[in-house]
């Protein structure tokens, strides 16, 4: 049962994958820039609907999306997954690590969505990729991070922020939007669906394919403005110590909390 579970979502996702790389790549690639970009975001949303609805992801949402429009979102990071769960709440544009760029299929959907790829071991790069930020926000576009630099089991607190950024906010004078996700197995206990540690991609991907459904839960709090004189570094403290509270608060939830 659990692998004909798997082997209907992967045919189910492969059809979808290749109608949605043809699709979104003849709206996207012939387009100028901000028009690609903005197209990117759209069709990331819908393809991360119908993918969702595929592996069986179930999203409860706390807040209000449209909240999200033009502003920095700031996430804790869980894995894939919330890519998809984000994905299918928020015209997005997402910034994640370039070594995702290499994944069959994920990768190049991603991509399509016109991300600015993040290259953490090439310092030379950091000054564009934060223009890029700034960028993005000063085009009404909603900008979604992972400060944590790195994904977590989502149940032991949030890691560190890294300020980087934080500096796209201020340079664009824009405000932030905090969202916490939470993704809970079901059957619960069968499969953990956060992705973190050492774990194969493929190994957990095939791991997450076999559970019955997936319950999503993503928390979207109040709007978060800039205070006058504030640095990046300044801003990812206060907004680390603001998400930690809501964190303490959300993760006893009892549909997806820890």
């Amino acid at each position: 049962m659990i692998f004909l579970r798997r082997l209907r979502k992967i045919i189910l996702l492969l059809i979808w994958f290749f109608i949605a790389l043809i699709a979104a790549g003849i709206d996207v690639l012939f387009r100028r820039k901000w028009n690609s970009v903005k197209a990117g975001a759209k069709w990331t949303k819908i393809w991360a609907k119908v993918a969702g609805r595929i592996v069986g992801l179930k999203i409860t949402v706390y807040g209000n999306p449209s909240d999200a429009a033009g502003k920095l979102v700031v996430s804790n990071h869980t894995g894939y997954l919330d890519i998809v769960a984000q994905g299918a709440l928020f015209p997005l544009r997402f910034a994640p690590k370039i070594e995702m760029r290499s994944w069959p299929l994920f990768g190049w959907m991603i991509s399509l969505s016109r991300p600015v790829w993040v290259d953490r071991t090439n310092r030379t790069r950091a000054g564009k990729t934060a223009e890029e930020f700034k960028q993005t926000l000063e085009h009404d576009l909603s900008l979604l991070v992972y400060p944590e630099g790195t994904s977590t089991d989502g149940r032991h607190g949030l890691l560190p922020f890294k300020s980087t950024a934080f500096e796209a906010a201020i340079s664009a004078d824009v405000s932030l939007l905090p969202v916490l996700v939470f993704h809970k197995g079901i059957p619960d206990g069968a499969f953990d669906p956060a992705w973190y540690g050492d774990i194969g991609f493929l190994t957990h991907i095939w791991g997450v394919l076999g559970l019955k459904e997936i319950h999503s839960c993503v928390y979207i709090m109040p709007v978060v403005h800039l205070e006058k004189g504030e640095d990046r570094k300044q801003l990812s403290l206060r907004m680390h110590k603001l998400m930690t509270a809501y964190y303490e608060e959300y993760t006893g939830s009892a549909e997806c909390g820890a």
